[in-house]
């Protein structure tokens, strides 16, 4: 039987959720790399990961059509930048060559995402037979919550503790303090944790075909689960 992943980046690479469908063992490790992925997991299978998955050289509609969901929490949600300025290695280079492509200059925080796009670019060509899904964790929560958009910031202790019984609500065994005594702060933060949590609970639906999607409105293989 496959293991179902769910990813979100970190500090120290990426933070992984993943359930077992054989034994229903559910854990969460933290790993250098995607390449891990393979060595670690028994069949893995379905990944849905808080990353852009698949690029064009244009605006993404499902950037678009993902912030109008999130109404007035649409800045979690930053454009994806345009595959050729992908390949730049300076800011501003990178930024005017995306500004071309899609008339939107990158934010600092996209261009800082760079090394793990590509590495999320590079896993899908060498590993065509594993799964792997965009998703986004706000859109996953906000879908847990009865689809209400949740104001309260992932940040904030209410916030926090409102996306901590949305995960209790799916994994019934979860429990933050285990988890977060697995790895100092410094390498995982607490939100990294939770997101990674929710976006497992994304790739069970997968798994099920009962996630939800948008879809882009050019490249129908380009979408966000939830």
């Amino acid at each position: 039987m496959p293991t179902i992943i769910g990813l979100d980046g970190c500090s120290a690479g990426w933070v992984s959720a993943s359930k077992n469908l054989k034994t229903s063992k559910v854990e969460l490790r933290l790993i250098d790399g995607l390449e891990q992925i393979n060595h670690i997991y028994d069949e893995p299978k379905i990944i849905a990961i808080d990353m852009p998955v698949i690029l064009q050289n244009g605006p993404r509609s499902v950037d678009q059509k993902a912030r109008k969901l999130l109404g007035r929490r649409a800045s979690t949600i930053f454009s994806a930048p345009a595959k050729d300025a992908l390949i730049k290695n300076d800011y501003i280079l990178a930024s005017a060559e995306n500004f071309k492509l899609t008339g939107k200059k990158l934010s600092v925080q996209s261009f800082n995402l760079f090394p793990k796009i590509r590495e999320v670019q590079s896993f899908l060509k060498t590993h065509p037979k594993i799964n792997i899904f965009e998703s986004h964790p706000e859109l996953a929560f906000m879908n847990l919550n009865n689809n209400q958009v949740l104001s309260q910031k992932k940040k904030d202790k209410e916030g926090f503790e409102i996306r901590v019984k949305l995960i209790n609500k799916i994994f019934k065994n979860f429990r933050f303090d285990r988890y977060r005594a697995l790895y100092p702060k410094k390498f995982v933060k607490d939100d990294d944790i939770l997101d990674a949590f929710v976006t497992l609970h994304v790739g069970l639906k997968l798994y099920n075909k009962s996630s939800e999607m948008i879809v882009d409105d050019d490249l129908k293989n380009m979408s966000i689960s939830f």
